[in-house]
């Protein structure tokens, strides 16, 4: 019985704390900032006492997780309204370079080495500081690049060339079926996707992974 009513217990807080956890939105799944990643880890915690801690109960496990996040989502709410708030549990953004010059100071107040800071940069394609004409260590620790004017790669703008507007292609096939929904948003017919498909060689659908459309009528197919 009391096997039952542990695995009831769990199932239970799973349900909730998924609930919750779409709730209070997709910043605590995505990159977070210092207070969503206390708040995740907490939320986190409190579930895993409620479920193994045999001194607190179901139904205080759960009062205290709804108390918990509506405090998170109240500050969430009051982050939006208020700039002070907002500074208080977000932070602000610290400038690492600016006019290509490296900011200690700045640096030392978030305990930012240069060699963490070489890093980053590698992650957005610099090798170099005299690409870098400024660096911000964002909210969510990760750091945004500015490369000096020599350095960013040319633009059609650049070349004052005309382009189109960059638009979404549909997922049309994914693991051998016809995603109809998204092959009636692409404006194309079933008739005309398997007339492509065997145009391409595949006797079926089914032989097909994953299929793309763009709006020119250009069809992506990857086989199984």
């Amino acid at each position: 019985m009391n096997t039952v009513l542990y695995m009831g217990s769990g199932i239970v807080l799973f349900f909730i704390l998924y609930i919750l956890a779409r709730t209070l939105g997709k910043k605590l799944t995505s990159q977070m900032t210092l207070f969503d990643f206390i708040a995740g880890i907490t939320l986190g915690s409190m579930t895993a006492t409620t479920f193994l801690s045999p001194s607190v109960s179901l139904h205080r496990g759960i009062l205290g997780l709804g108390l918990f996040s509506g405090l998170v989502f109240l500050i969430d709410h009051l982050t939006l309204k208020s700039l002070l708030v907002r500074r208080i549990f977000n932070s602000e953004a610290t400038v690492l370079m600016k006019n290509g010059r490296i900011q200690l100071k700045e640096m030392k107040k978030v305990r930012f080495t240069v060699d963490e800071l070489i890093a980053e940069l590698r992650k957005t394609g610099v090798f170099s500081f005299t690409h870098v004409e400024a660096a911000v260590l964002e909210t969510d620790g990760t750091v945004s690049v500015l490369k000096k004017a020599e350095a960013a790669p040319v633009t059609p703008s650049d070349l004052n060339l005309v382009t189109q507007t960059a638009v979404f292609p549909y997922l049309v096939i994914m693991d051998g079926k016809v995603v109809k929904k998204q092959l009636q948003k692409s404006g194309f017919s079933e008739e005309w996707l398997q007339e492509k498909i065997i145009a391409a060689g595949y006797p079926s659908v089914e032989k097909i992974a994953a299929g793309q459309v763009h709006p020119d009528g250009t069809l992506y197919l990857s086989p199984i």
